[in-house]
């Protein structure tokens, strides 16, 4: 069947064929291709579904509130508990509702970060699964990496790749490994990085919060503390290049910001988590203006309300209104992230070949001012065009 599809008011019209966009133009030229195929009128704003740049969809059974946390270290202790007490196949159909849920407000495409295999392969290819890898001793990095790596390895490279957990969990070559993998593949590598002072006192010293944290999940543990800041290190090391998505960056200084800027990695900001974990968020005007790209994720149910897109896109733009305008953050959930991810010839935009991921908003305003209500009004009014 060959749909097209025109917002109200517009004289713009898209043409689907097979859950694929092969034309977009003046609708009454595009509309002779759909032939006697359904024309459908929307009265409001047709979206490309946004792009979710760091999520852990396999923590969707949990909600914040659950964890009453005195600081970051009390969160994940708490938090790990709880997820090693739970079987997969009781995880899975919270996790397949949450992102169900997630699509049906507007996400088309997930950098899902998880530590459970085959329960987040299960959840579809809409997504980037980043099977996440930890392991701070050196002794036991070669047995980690060529475990996961021989799993992952037999997967689509565009589908599944492995993932750092942070500098305070793995080892430098455990660290190095996993990129090398990475981008032999193509593959984008994910790491959460400087996202707590906590993690920055013991990259610097081996010393603070963290250590009780290896000490309840390690027991034995080694940490050669660097003497640097968390960017620097893990930059030693070889990990930050254009193929590399650091996710957080609250505590990041001019030094670190200058280093990601000359090696042209992305950051995955996660506002309402940030917030909840560290009370604070990242330095986005000082990235901008540097030139390091921004993206955006809600991070997990555990640590945020929910996986809703639109309303993280309305808390990143109320946190940083005045820094960004509402098509830069709407850029910034959709073209940007895709362009990053490699992702262009299917999701972020609304472009023949794309994939027909798309999203009606209500509206009735002003066309001037549709930006401005997607980054401020859209969240909970959205609704996906289903073909």
């Amino acid at each position: 069947m060959v749909d097209s599809i025109r917002g109200m008011h517009s004289d713009i019209g898209i043409v689907v064929d097979d859950g694929i966009i092969i034309e977009v133009g003046k609708f009454s030229d595009v509309a002779k291709i759909a032939g006697k195929g359904e024309v459908r009128e929307f009265d409001g704003i047709i979206s490309p579904a946004l792009i979710n740049a760091h999520t852990h969809l396999e923590l969707s059974s949990f909600r914040k509130d659950q964890f009453h946390h005195a600081d970051f270290v009390d969160w994940v202790i708490k938090l790990v508990n709880a997820r090693l007490s739970m079987m997969s196949v009781d995880a899975g159909p919270d996790c397949r509702r949450a992102k169900r849920e997630a699509e049906e407000r507007g996400t088309g495409y997930f950098v899902n970060v998880g530590n459970d295999f085959e329960l987040n392969r299960s959840l579809g290819d809409n997504q980037l699964f980043a099977f996440e890898q930890i392991g701070i001793n050196e002794s036991s990095s070669e047995k980690i990496f060529t475990r996961s790596s021989e799993i992952v390895e037999a997967t689509n490279p565009a589908l599944t790749a492995l993932a750092v957990h942070a500098p305070y969990s793995v080892s430098p070559s455990l660290m190095k490994s996993i990129k090398s993998f990475n981008d032999r593949r193509g593959s984008v590598t994910s790491i959460h990085l400087s996202e707590t002072e906590d993690e920055l006192e013991f990259v610097m010293s081996g010393k603070g919060r963290m250590t009780d944290l290896l000490n309840q999940r390690v027991g034995k543990w080694r940490f050669n503390p660097a003497g640097v800041s968390p960017v620097e290190y893990v930059d030693a090391l070889g990990l930050l290049d254009n193929k590399t998505l650091c996710v957080h960056c609250v505590f990041t200084n001019d030094e670190d910001i200058d280093i990601m800027t000359k090696r042209g990695n992305a950051i995955a900001v996660c506002v309402r988590s940030n917030r909840e974990l560290s009370g604070c968020v990242p330095p986005v005007e000082k990235f901008l203006k540097k030139g390091v790209k921004v993206l955006i994720g809600t991070d997990s149910r555990a640590s945020a309300p929910d996986l809703d897109m639109f309303a993280e896109v309305a808390s990143f733009y109320s946190e940083f209104r005045g820094v960004v305008t509402p098509e830069q953050v709407f850029r910034s959930a959709t073209y940007d992230a895709a362009e990053f991810l490699g992702m262009t010839g299917a999701f972020g935009s609304i472009s023949a070949g794309t994939i027909a991921s798309l999203v009606y908003v209500p509206y009735g305003g002003n066309r001037e001012d549709a930006f401005e209500y997607l980054a401020t009004g859209a969240q909970g009014k959205t609704i996906k065009v289903k073909l």
